[in-house]
């Protein structure tokens, strides 16, 4: 290769540049990640390095910025975990960093390579990003102290604050009372979807439906909200608002702004949740700690099946594993 191209030049330069993200631990943003390795894809065989001519018909997203596409190249350097279902959806955000990305790659001489030489270029900048894949997936677990002696909505809260701090509190929040519904009524199938997908939901009535009555789950409760739930309400749906014991006031006085304070009902989370565990273990210490590390053990099956950010999972302390 020429001399004047070295791949780690090209990353370094990119990648200290990025912009923090405090809900992946002070790592980039995924889907900026997930762009450049499509764009590099994109340059073996169209080496254009002006931004315009990697985006997409409406302009606004990389093209071919796909789960798919971005899997076959995570494949190919032996990574073989799922990395970002989002795809395209995390476009707009993307095209600043990848115009940084085409920037370096054209003031390292990419431009004068030849074929062979841009091929093995992007090689080597390929796979030096999904080496950094690895710090995404290595990102503490959720941790809370336990006690035996600690109710349990005071550790739901625990759990919340913790999630909050990194910018996770809604998944967390949004799977947390799945896992509850899930455990309460074993018999049901209770629906897990990705948090970014609850939060595209227009079809369904909530994030969670029983019976006639639609949960909907959130760590801010605001105005958009309160119009879903009045929609359920001329739906003949039964309303039932989630969320944290921090966001009661703000939820009600939506609520009452929208003229739903006596046709729906707002639950603490950490209530909901962690009522129903005692419930569950029959208010006998022992029985409720084996309900908590069920409770616990679902809440992580559920993020593993449908989220990218594993670091949402939550580290049971060693009282409760089993």
């Amino acid at each position: 290769m020429s001399s004047r191209f070295d791949p780690e030049a090209v990353f370094q330069s990119w990648y200290s540049k990025l912009p923090p993200m405090k809900q992946h631990g002070g790592l980039p943003a995924k889907g900026t990640i997930a762009a450049a390795l499509v764009v590099l894809e994109r340059l073996r065989n169209n080496p254009a390095l002006n931004i315009r001519a990697h985006r997409a018909s409406g302009g606004a997203q990389i093209a071919g910025l796909t789960p798919s596409a971005l899997q076959k190249i995570l494949l190919r350097y032996g990574e073989k975990r799922p990395f970002s279902r989002e795809g395209g959806r995390t476009n707009r955000g993307n095209n600043a960093p990848t115009e940084m990305l085409l920037e370096s790659l054209q003031a390292h001489g990419f431009d004068k390579l030849s074929d062979a030489e841009r091929i093995t270029g992007i090689d080597g900048i390929q796979e030096l990003i999904v080496l950094k894949i690895a710090d995404y997936f290595a990102l503490d677990k959720i941790s809370f102290a336990y006690s035996f002696d600690a109710p349990i909505a005071k550790i739901i809260h625990e759990i919340l604050s913790f999630a909050s701090e990194r910018g996770q509190d809604g998944p967390v929040a949004q799977h947390l009372v799945g896992a509850k519904l899930a455990l309460r009524f074993p018999n049901l199938d209770i629906s897990n979807y990705s948090h970014s997908a609850a939060d595209a939901q227009s079809e369904r009535s909530g994030d969670f439906q029983i019976g006639d009555t639609a949960f909907h789950v959130t760590v801010s409760p605001g105005a958009a909200l309160f119009e879903k739930c009045a929609e359920n309400i001329r739906n003949g749906i039964t309303v039932a608002v989630i969320v944290p014991s921090k966001k009661l006031t703000n939820a009600n006085t939506h609520a009452d702004d929208a003229q739903l304070t006596d046709v729906i009902s707002i639950s603490a989370l950490e209530s909901f949740v962690g009522q129903n565990i005692s419930e569950i273990g029959g208010y006998n210490k022992r029985d409720i700690s084996h309900s908590l590390s069920e409770l616990l053990h679902e809440y992580n099956n559920r993020v593993l099946e449908v989220e990218s950010d594993q670091s949402m999972q939550i580290d049971i302390p060693k009282p409760l594993r089993g």
